[in-house]
C-alpha cells in the first residue's frame, strides 16, 4: 500500500497520518510533498494507490498556489504514460468555493473532493475508508488470487533455484489433481508480492502450455513467467548469459511442401513479444554491471563468466538440439536470435490466449551449452541459478511496477 499526499501544509494530515497507522498502513508507506513539480517526480518511479491532492497547490517553491496547477497534474495523469497512474485520486480542499472549479475534473473520472475540516474528522474517516478497501482489494488481489505464478520446466535444477531465493516458501500445496504449488511473497515498495512456484510435468512445450493454462486458470497471477536453462547461439552469447526472450516462437511451425522431387519445410513462425514494460525494466538490470558480478560472485560454485543480461530472439522446440546444422537453419527465420530452448513459447502462448484476468508473462533462462556435439551438464546449475537470480533482482527492485 503506498499513498502519494500533495499539499503545502503537511501538518494539517497529522490526525490522518495517525488514522492509517492505526489501520496498519505504516507510515513509511505514506510520502508527502508540498508543490506538483516534486509530485511529477515521485509519479514517474512510483506507483501509488491513492493519491491525496489539495485542490489549491504550488508548482514549486518559488510559484504561489493555485488550482490550475492541480489540474495540469490530473491532465498529466489522465493522457500521457509519462506517469505511473495512481489507483484512486481523492481532492481535498478547506474552501469548496475554490474547488468549484476542479471539481468536474474530479467527478467525471468517479474521483471525490473532500472538504478539509480543522474541527471535524469527516475527511479524515472519508479518506480512512478508501485507503482501507484499496488496501483490502490489493491483499486478495481482486480478480487475483496470486500476483506472480513462477513455473520451471525442471525440478532440478531449475526450481530448486527458484525455492532458493529468499521468498518465504511455504510446503507443497495442490491447485489442481496434478499441480502442485509452493507459495512465497516478498515485501516491495511497502506492498505485499505473492508468489507461486511450481515445475511442469515433463520438458517441452506442450507440458508447459498445460501447466501453464492450469495456473492462470487456478491462482490468476497478474504475471506468469519462466526461469530456467537453455542453449546460446555461438557468438552471440556466452556460458552463463540470461537471456530475455523477446519475442519467442515455435522453429518448427509451418508445413513441408514438396515441389517435384524434392520436399522442402516451408516455415510459418507466430512470434509472441513480451510485455515492453518488463522488457524496458529488465534492460535496468542488464546495465548494472555492479549487481551482475556480485551475482556470479555469490554463486556456490565456479561461475564460467560474470553473468551479462542478453534480451532478443529465443526460438522453441520440441526437441533437444546438438546439431550446430540445425542452429544455422534457425537463425534463418530470425538474424538476430540468441537462444534455443524447448518451453518458453508454450508460457507465452498460454498467456497470450488466456481469458480475462489475464496475465502479463515473460521468460529468462541461463545459457548452459550451445546446441552442439560438445554440449554438456557442467554449467546447468549455474545457469538456472544465474536466471533464478535475475528475476529476483527484477521483480524485488521493480515488481511494484511491472505487476501494473
Amino acid at each position: 500500500m503506498k499513498i502519494l499526499i500533495v499539499d503545502d501544509e503537511p501538518r494539517r494530515y497529522e490526525r490522518l497520518i495517525a488514522a492509517l497507522e492505526a489501520a496498519d498502513i505504516p507510515r513509511s508507506c505514506i510520502d508527502m510533498v508540498q508543490c506538483t513539480g516534486d509530485a511529477r517526480s515521485k509519479l514517474e518511479t512510483v506507483q501509488y494507490d491513492l493519491l491525496l491532492l489539495d485542490i489549491l497547490v504550488p508548482f514549486d517553491v518559488v510559484q504561489g498556489p493555485d488550482v490550475q496547477h492541480s489540474l495540469d497534474l490530473l491532465t498529466e495523469i489522465r493522457n500521457t504514460d509519462l506517469l505511473l497512474r495512481p489507483r484512486y485520486i481523492l481532492g481535498i480542499t478547506a474552501d469548496l468555493e475554490i474547488s468549484k472549479s476542479v471539481r468536474t475534473s474530479f467527478e467525471d473520472w468517479t474521483w471525490t473532493v473532500l472538504q478539509y475540516s480543522d474541527t471535524t474528522d469527516e475527511w479524515v474517516n472519508r479518506t480512512l475508508n478508501c485507503a482501507t478497501f484499496i488496501r483490502k482489494d490489493a491483499m486478495t488481489g481482486g480478480d487475483h488470487k496470486v500476483d506472480i505464478a513462477i513455473l520451471c520446466a525442471l525440478a532440478k535444477p531449475e526450481l530448486e533455484e527458484i525455492l532458493k531465493l529468499p521468498w518465504n516458501w511455504s510446503s507443497p500445496r495442490p491447485v489442481d489433481d496434478t499441480t502442485f504449488v509452493r507459495d512465497g511473497f516478498l515485501e516491495c515498495e511497502g506492498r505485499k508480492i505473492t508468489i507461486c512456484a511450481t515445475s511442469a510435468a515433463r520438458m517441452g512445450m506442450v507440458s508447459t502450455a498445460l501447466t501453464a493454462a492450469a495456473l492462470i486458470n487456478r491462482v490468476k497471477p497478474r504475471l506468469i513467467m519462466m526461469s530456467g536453462i537453455c542453449a546460446g547461439v555461438r557468438g552471440k552469447v556466452r556460458m552463463g548469459d540470461v537471456l530475455f526472450a523477446d519475442p519467442a516462437w515455435d522453429f518448427q511451425s509451418g508445413k513441408r511442401v514438396r515441389d517435384g522431387a524434392n520436399s522442402q519445410f516451408s516455415m510459418r513462425p507466430h512470434q509472441l513479444h513480451a510485455p515492453h514494460k518488463i522488457r524496458r525494466h529488465l534492460e535496468q538490470i542488464r546495465d548494472d554491471r555492479e549487481a551482475l558480478t556480485k551475482l556470479s560472485a555469490d554463486f556456490d560454485g565456479e561461475a564460467p563468466a560474470v553473468t551479462r543480461v542478453m534480451i532478443g530472439p529465443v526460438a522453441s522446440g520440441s526437441a533437444v538440439l546438438a546439431d550446430g546444422d540445425v542452429v544455422q537453419e534457425i537463425k534463418a527465420q530470425h538474424q538476430e536470435l540468441i537462444g534455443i530452448e524447448m518451453e518458453i513459447y508454450g508460457l507465452y502462448a498460454a498467456a497470450h490466449a488466456a481469458s480475462a484476468p489475464q496475465p502479463k508473462f515473460f521468460a529468462v533462462k541461463g545459457v548452459c551449452d550451445f546446441a552442439d556435439p560438445d554440449k554438456g551438464d557442467d554449467h546447468q546449475r549455474y545457469a538456472a541459478y544465474a536466471s533464478a537470480n535475475v528475476a529476483r533482482l527484477l521483480i524485488e527492485r521493480y515488481g511494484n511496477r511491472i505487476l501494473e
